[in-house]
């Protein structure tokens, strides 16, 4: 019963209402003559289908989380400093500016990096769009939350994307001496980050996180189309837009 229960709800809470919609005009318009429009309805609700299920995403997905093997023990150890890419903030809630839920396993990742390993650490992240205090700032009262001292943590506040996190990251490193980095983001962003920070002179050892694809299907939840599925589909098609063109514009 557990299971049954399970399975409508994921059912109820899914686009299939959106994917189904788009089947059924889509038939409705083929069979009233409009075979153009009534096709493009398949192709749609088919592609939304895929997009919103696991069993056709994850290859994507570990396609590129795999890239770059997290650094080892000794590589760390050999860095002058911890890099943490911002990835937003969220204004106006209930207690003020907070770092996006996506960001948490990094600001986790960097604290425990540092408790076991202490270093000076980087915020690379700055205002973006309409927000009126920089990304960096607001990371920087969680690391300090939770015991990093403030004097350990260098705020880079004027970047505004992940290209910009590297160029003025490295006026910094440069100002610093230092020439190796260890760079923590999420999984799915580190390909595109360590493209863009790679510059003779430097050093950059990837410690990935925020693991979100799956490289077995492990049950019938993996066929049923969901919300959650398709925002990291969106996130990792944006990955592979941004590789593209950084590599055209840069």
């Amino acid at each position: 019963m557990f299971y049954i229960i399970k399975v409508i709800s994921l059912l109820i809470f899914s686009p299939l209402l959106f994917i189904g919609g788009f089947l059924f005009f889509g038939k409705i318009l083929c069979k009233n003559g409009k075979k153009i429009i009534g096709r493009l309805a398949y192709i749609f609700g088919v592609v939304l289908f895929l997009l919103s299920c696991e069993f056709s995403t994850d290859f994507l997905t570990v396609a590129l989380e795999n890239n770059y093997k997290i650094s080892t023990e000794k590589e760390i150890d050999s860095s002058d400093v911890y890099i943490l890419l911002g990835g937003g903030i969220k204004s106006h809630t209930l207690v003020g500016n907070i770092p996006k839920n996506s960001v948490m396993v990094r600001l986790m990742t960097t604290a425990k990096l540092y408790h076991q390993n202490p270093k000076p650490i980087i915020i690379t992240g700055g205002m973006v769009l309409d927000k009126t205090v920089s990304e960096s700032s607001v990371y920087k009262k969680d690391l300090v939350a939770v015991g990093i001292p403030e004097e350990d943590i260098i705020l880079e506040e004027r970047s505004r994307n992940t290209k910009e996190n590297a160029i003025y990251t490295k006026e910094i490193m440069r100002e610093k001496n230092y020439t190796r980095g260890v760079i923590v983001t999420s999984a799915t962003h580190m390909t595109r980050s360590m493209k863009v920070f790679e510059e003779e002179g430097f050093e950059f050892y990837p410690v990935s996180c925020g693991f979100v694809g799956q490289t077995e299907i492990v049950g019938i939840q993996n066929f049923i189309p969901n919300y959650t599925t398709l925002k990291n589909t969106f996130a990792v098609l944006w990955e592979y837009f941004g590789m593209v063109y950084y590599k055209i514009r840069y």
